[in-house]
């Protein structure tokens, strides 16, 4: 516990009893001398309001746990964070919250980037508040980049990509490594020096339309195969048409390998 030292008083209690009033008088100065000392004192010691700079420091402090977890789970490496809060002078006026302080995203932001919402409250039985807190952040890290034009539909390769670091201020997504790109196929073109963005790319089909396929179908717990021909492309998981080579009969079934789809009898 810290203990703050109070001023020494400004005057002897020898030279207020010699005082030419009264005692009546003297006792009244005495105690409102003393009434107010205790006033300051407690002014001092009692804070019972936040500041701004408070606030921001623990949502500073939540911000930086937060792209902390979102660097582990992207496997971003080494990355430097900078950014700026901003809070209403309102959280002057707030009490100091008796439970830890609850603190939200107000967004649907999937990167800690850009322009950020988030909205801080006390969730005290007593003292119940909430405001909110605007936070401008930028990553810098290593991310992929397009070392060549790599046209749409086109697989990428490790001669297409590399690692280069950059500073991102908005919702661009990126790739920190390589190999979480190659093989991949783009759905749109990409240029030289563009960071990969996750959303224009994809995993190739592992079903070509034309191409000869074995049909596994199954039921309580038996199951037979055959061979037959897809009539159109499929991702994993995808349901798509094929043709029983043996029946002729087209039936829909879902990819689960390559030229290899599952159905029910």
């Amino acid at each position: 516990m810290n203990y703050i030292k109070g001023r020494k008083p400004n005057f002897r209690f020898t030279e207020a009893t010699q005082c030419k009033w009264k005692g009546r008088y003297s006792s009244m100065i005495l105690l409102a001398i003393l009434a107010l000392s205790t006033a300051t004192h407690a002014a001092v010691t009692d804070k019972s309001t936040l500041t701004v700079h408070e606030l921001k420091s623990v949502v500073g402090e939540h911000f930086e746990q937060e792209v902390e977890r979102a660097a582990q789970a992207g496997k971003w490496g080494k990355y430097q964070l900078n950014y700026t809060i901003w809070v209403p002078g309102a959280a002057n006026h707030l009490p100091v919250c008796e439970s830890p302080l609850v603190i939200t995203g107000r967004d649907n932001r999937t990167l800690p980037v850009g322009n950020l919402k988030r909205s801080v409250s006390c969730e005290a039985t007593l003292t119940p508040w909430r405001i909110n807190a605007t936070i401008k952040s930028a990553l810098t890290l290593p991310v992929l980049v397009a070392t060549t034009t790599v046209g749409r539909d086109e697989t990428i390769t490790s001669a297409h990509v590399k690692l280069e670091t950059r500073t991102l201020s908005r919702q661009d997504d990126f790739y920190s490594q390589a190999k979480q790109a190659i093989g991949l196929e783009t759905s749109r073109r990409l240029r030289a020096g563009q960071i990969v963005d996750p959303n224009n790319v994809s995993a190739p089909p592992l079903i070509v339309k034309g191409n000869e396929i074995i049909i596994i179908a199954s039921k309580n717990g038996f199951s037979a195969s055959t061979k037959g021909v897809a009539l159109e492309n499929g991702k994993n998981g995808q349901q798509i048409e094929v043709e029983n080579i043996s029946s002729g009969k087209v039936i829909r079934a879902v990819v689960t390998g390559l030229n290899q789809v599952h159905t029910q009898f």
